[in-house]
């Protein structure tokens, strides 16, 4: 159902608000802690790992640096929208 929506609307329109907890680094590692409470950032679909088109993982990437990006099952991601604790955004492209 989701997979169907995002491509009714197309990837590049979708945009979604979901926790997060922002990245820190020592010398070269990149991790998060769950020490930090999870924050609701605005986050774009990313495909370099995972294709909408399977239908089995989505990579969501924040659009701000510090937060980096989190990977979901589609069927997870479903049911963290349907309970409100994250929300899908469509960019409406409107006539002039």
């Amino acid at each position: 159902m989701l997979k169907e929506y995002i491509e009714k609307h197309g990837i590049e329109n979708c945009l979604f608000l979901v926790p997060m907890r922002p990245l820190k680094s020592i010398f070269f590692m990149t991790y998060t802690s769950s020490t930090d409470d999870p924050v609701l950032v605005p986050a774009k679909i990313n495909e370099d790992i995972y294709q909408l088109e399977n239908n089995y993982k989505i990579t969501l990437e924040s659009i701000y640096d510090e937060f980096g990006r989190r990977h979901y099952y589609i069927s997870d991601l479903e049911h963290l929208i349907k309970d409100n604790i994250a929300s899908l955004f469509v960019q409406k492209k409107f006539e002039t």
